[in-house]
């Protein structure tokens, strides 16, 4: 399917949710298309001047008109995607044919307590971003989505980023952010 994609320096993984402020009239369209087809739109990330092969299938969740008179959305992460023929339109807007992919089965144990622990603190430490959590409550007892939000909020390179969305399961994920955090 040709979706508009959004290329921002931020990470968002399936069950991710983060607002965004539009304001660009090229992204005021995308939310537009996206909201009147129903499908969301990929945000992606950028490497130098070309988009990157991977990205997240997003949908809005909710919108608002802000106190500056810019349009606010919050997004959740719907599937890794992957990207093919991206191109540029006439008023800018990226858009690419897009490939759903699977979620990351959660076939392996549970994470070491302080690996939970450590982003609930997290969460805490930071109420702003636990709060977009609000209609869908954070699950720290879902392996998968504890490493989906370490990375998230990681400081990570665009292609360890790439690298990990790439991937079929969330293991390596797993071991690089257990490793991570081991005393």
């Amino acid at each position: 399917m040709r979706l508009g994609l959004f290329p921002l320096p931020l990470f968002l993984l399936p069950g991710g949710v983060t607002k965004l402020r539009i304001f660009e009239p090229r992204y005021v369209r995308l939310v537009k298309e996206a909201m009147h087809s129903g499908n969301g739109f990929v945000l992606s990330m950028k490497d130098g001047d070309a988009i990157c092969r991977f990205g997240t299938l997003v949908d809005i969740i909710d919108f608002e008109q802000l106190p500056d008179g810019l349009l606010g959305i919050t997004i959740r992460g719907k599937s890794r995607a992957k990207i093919f023929n991206v191109a540029q339109e006439d008023d800018k807007l990226w858009v690419g044919d897009v490939e759903a992919l699977g979620d990351w089965p959660a076939d392996f144990e549970s994470l070491p307590d302080r690996v939970t622990n450590a982003l609930k603190s997290i969460f805490d430490q930071h109420p702003q971003h636990a709060a977009q959590y609000d209609d869908e409550p954070a699950d720290f007892s879902d392996s998968v989505w504890v490493c989906q939000r370490w990375l998230e909020v990681l400081p990570l390179e665009n292609s360890q980023k790439q690298w990990f969305i790439s991937q079929d399961n969330a293991e390596e994920a797993k071991s690089f952010i257990i490793h991570l955090l081991s005393d």
